[in-house]
């Protein structure tokens, strides 16, 4: 109304075409916009996938990196295994005792060579006096090894805390893992077992027989007392902090016993466990699977109990249900496995005398025998004489070789070096890790031990 009252025609014309340009140029200005931002984001999303691509051909050539190193690695065993002879190898399975407390003798020859276990366990009399002591006996081991050219064995001892303390009174106090679990906190804890776990390597040792990763009930209870955590939630908690602790600072762990024990002692008779497998899977694979996975152990040992449920009628330690679907498929342990004690008497009195119960923890997927005994060349032989007649054993024993030489590389006790050739060569030597000498350690061990004592309740 207002347009045509006051406007001739041609200015309405000229006003409205000057209104529809303007909307026209709006609409190609957004337009415009939208464009360069549609372009924009196309080549933002071009970059991203450029990125992502290279990422992903970065991640690919890592590990074929790896995999390279790995194949290096691998092939540098088995060099090194090659140079061996079948008994220096098959050694390597074999963890006993030893003689003495001073200065290190071999008990057993062969071809006028002494024959050096994969490990020796040290039981009390094997303990010296004092730290000092214990620091000489265990170089001495080591000396004569090297100046020898045998591989040197890896040292282990059962330092639980509590009741089962081979060191008492030469390293800082350790408390039972029932008190660990009652009175400390997790911090405390680990304060308390990376002390220990010092003290450790600094007297020479490189492995620790435990912590027991048992959960408490009625049927254990009286056999395992303070040597458990308690309850799943306890164990679950402190034995992985043990874990943790000890291998952080340069120590293996050996969690245990596997699949549990009863109120029957192994020493004396066969323990005997009813549980179902849903109990099992509660109380036994659970926790032990936790620890595993979450603390990685240097090894898990294998108990002598029987479980009603699976394999009846053998040993954990005999069976290939715990050792091999187990521990190896379901909880994907890469680590070692150790046997318990295959002397002892409720074995034999069971029809499983050291002779038949070695062959059958091989085939049933252990790495390493334990002995409680000085003397091994005779069981020894028993594995030379299989292997020789069945392949599949001699592959056997081949895997669990590699498993005890790729541990004494986690412990520096064997090392990888890498040699600049023309083909990347890499090879397998003793470790030439020097070590300091035994005043230097003492001195870090009493300063260490001082605070491991602070540590304790």
């Amino acid at each position: 109304m207002f347009l045509s009252h006051k406007f001739p025609t041609f200015t309405k014309f000229f006003l409205l075409s000057i209104l529809v340009f303007a909307l026209v140029s709006c609409s190609k200005n957004t337009s415009e916009n939208s464009a360069a931002e549609a372009e924009k984001a196309t080549e933002a999303e071009c970059l991203a996938q450029e990125q992502a691509a290279q990422l992903e051909q970065e991640k690919k050539q890592e590990e074929e990196r790896q995999a390279k190193i790995a194949e290096r690695k691998r092939n540098a065993i088995t060099s090194y295994l090659s140079q061996l002879s079948q008994t220096e190898k098959l050694a390597q399975l074999f963890l006993v005792n030893l003689q003495g407390n001073t200065d290190f003798e071999p008990v057993e020859y062969k071809d006028d060579k002494a024959v050096i276990p994969g490990g020796y366990l040290f039981f009390s009399f094997n303990i010296g006096k004092n730290a000092e002591e214990i620091m000489h006996f265990s170089d001495s081991i080591a000396s004569y090894c090297t100046q020898n050219a045998l591989v040197p064995p890896y040292l282990s001892i059962d330092q639980e805390g509590g009741l089962v303390n081979r060191l008492r009174g030469i390293t800082s106090s350790v408390p039972s893992c029932r008190t660990i679990a009652t009175k400390y906190s997790e911090e405390e804890a680990k304060a308390l077992y990376d002390s220990q776990a010092k003290q450790l390597a600094l007297l020479g040792f490189s492995l620790n027989l435990a912590p027991v990763a048992e959960v408490s009930d009625s049927d254990n209870s009286d056999f395992l007392g303070t040597r458990s955590y308690g309850d799943s939630t306890a164990v679950k908690t402190y034995a992985s902090l043990a874990v943790k602790s000890y291998e952080e600072n340069g120590i293996g762990t050996v969690l245990k016993h596997f699949p549990g024990n009863t109120n029957t002692d192994p020493h004396t008779g066969l323990p005997e466990i009813k549980l179902s497998d849903e109990e099992l899977e509660k109380t036994v694979i659970e926790p032990f699977s936790h620890v595993i996975n979450t603390a990685s152990p240097s090894a898990v040992l294998m108990s002598h109990a029987r479980t009603t449920a699976h394999d009846g009628d053998k040993p954990a330690c005999f069976s290939h249900y715990w050792i091999s679907q187990i521990l190896r498929d379901k909880m994907q342990f890469q680590g070692l496995i150790l046997s318990d004690d295959i002397f002892m008497a409720a074995l034999e009195k069971n029809g499983y005398p050291p002779e038949k119960a070695v062959t059958m923890a091989i085939e049933a997927g252990v790495d390493c025998i334990m002995l409680s005994e000085k003397k091994f060349v005779n069981v020894l032989t028993v594995l030379e004489k299989k292997a020789a007649q069945d392949e599949n054993f001699a592959h056997l024993l081949d895997d669990a070789v590699r498993r005890v030489i790729q541990y004494k590389i986690k412990a520096h006790i064997l090392q990888i070096t890498e040699e600049q050739t023309e083909n990347d060569k890499t090879t397998l030597t003793l470790s030439d890790v020097a070590k300091e000498n035994v005043q230097t350690r003492l001195q870090r061990f009493e300063e260490e031990k001082a605070r491991g004592d602070s540590c304790v309740k």
